[in-house]
């Protein structure tokens, strides 16, 4: 993906945008936004959940709680995907039956210590931990949540910081930048300490402690590789034959790894690194010019076929599911934009003309926050029970009202 550079705030620079959450989120638009979170991605069953100093706590629930079902855009629900299994890998839970539809779903609102504005980039596949960011008169740092309650975590780091995905054990990964030079850091034992390998960018960490990521700049010249740990020295991902950069995006349970390849002065195609060490470039679905995976979850990929017009003025985003073990595409009921979050159960998060859980067929509206129109989802649990993300609208007072949410269905 190319994008012109950008300045810090509302418009940060597009590849600083590929590893972290912009600081003044993009209004919606038919140009691409943040893949990402994340903004986690990552999941990855699905990922997207820190201040120097302990903030002050205030939750506030909004109104309307309930939740509002959209009828079926098309005929049956989705199938339940086959697992890939592998020698190092293990069988994926397969649900028998297509899951039933979120119900008795609530919005809060996150506390972020008396600053207004606060946004989630991250979170972890249990629901309990989340990661974001608030803006103080001062300058911008990270934060993060357990269980809905701010936590005295020290910040990233570095300008433009922010944590890209997060483990069940609340080990969460990011990047920041020294100048020019972005580099990839990781939060265990309450310490943020810098990955080795020099300058790179981490995009995801399993529940093995395991992390994607890509050495060198994301997009220009950096290459794919894996951590074994938050102490290891990081390891080469294979290329395939033609290409000569590439990134690592989404990490799932079982270490299957997908981001893209690139040949020279390329846009790159999707790659997918399996855990007995093959690999394969993903097809596109139908005469689309890209596929970009934004999630991982039981042997599903989650993400957004990209069609350019023959002039390059446009592109137009459509979002599917993919089987790993078949090799086929399923369309999602909507369209989820940025990002396609998956569940294990099937269930897929993300921005439609708001906040959508996506269950087989039908596309259950989440709550608004306060009449809030404008939304991003950037996290959601693997049981699909909570999602996280933040409003971003816009006016006369504030040219975005970035609030950090949190919703919880069962």
């Amino acid at each position: 993906m190319t994008e012109e550079k950008r300045d810090m705030t509302e418009d940060d620079r597009a590849v600083r945008i590929l590893r972290t959450m912009p600081d003044e989120p993009p209004l919606p638009s038919t140009v691409d936004l943040p893949r990402t979170m994340a903004e986690g991605r990552r999941r990855r069953r699905v990922r997207r959940w820190s201040g120097g100093v302990a903030l002050a706590a205030v939750t506030a629930v909004a109104a309307g709680g309930g939740t509002v079902a959209v009828a079926a855009l098309r005929d049956g629900p989705a199938p339940v995907p086959t697992p890939t299994v592998t020698a190092t890998s293990s069988p994926a839970t397969v649900a028998a039956a297509p899951p039933p539809v979120p119900k008795d779903c609530r919005v809060t609102l996150l506390p972020s210590g008396g600053i207004k504005k606060a946004l989630v980039t991250a979170g972890d596949p249990s629901g309990r931990y989340l990661a974001g960011r608030v803006y103080p008169p001062t300058g911008v740092h990270t934060v993060f949540w357990k269980d809905g309650v701010l936590q005295p975590v020290p910040p990233m780091p570095g300008a433009d910081a922010g944590f890209r995905d997060i483990n069940s054990s609340g080990v969460a990964v990011g990047s920041s930048y020294e100048g020019d030079v972005q580099y990839a850091y990781v939060l265990t034992d309450g310490a943020v300490t810098r990955l080795r390998g020099g300058p790179a960018a981490a995009g995801a960490i399993n529940d093995k402690g395991v992390i994607a990521g890509t050495l060198g700049e994301p997009g220009l010249d950096g290459v794919p590789v894996r951590w074994k740990s938050a102490r290891a020295t990081p390891t080469k991902l294979k290329l395939p034959a033609g290409y000569t950069t590439g990134n690592a995006d989404v990490i799932g349970e079982d270490g299957t790894i997908v981001g893209s390849v690139h040949r020279k002065n390329s846009e790159g195609t999707a790659y997918l690194w399996l855990p007995d060490g093959s690999g394969r470039l993903l097809p596109r679905p139908g005469p689309a010019d890209f596929f970009w995976a934004d999630s991982i979850s039981n042997g599903w990929l989650f993400g957004r076929a990209v069609d350019d017009a023959d002039d390059g003025s446009t592109r137009d985003f459509t979002s599917y599911r993919y089987s790993i073990a078949t090799g086929k595409f399923v369309r999602l009921a909507t369209e989820l934009s940025p990002t396609a979050l998956g569940a294990e159960n099937g269930w897929v998060a993300g921005t439609s003309t708001g906040p959508v859980v996506i269950a087989g067929r039908t596309v259950v509206k989440l709550p608004a926050y306060k009449g809030m129109k404008d939304y991003m989802v950037t996290a959601f649990s693997a049981d699909g029970k909570t999602a996280a993300g933040y409003t971003h609208d816009s006016s006369e007072t504030e040219a975005a009202a970035n609030r950090p949410l949190r919703w919880t269905c069962r």
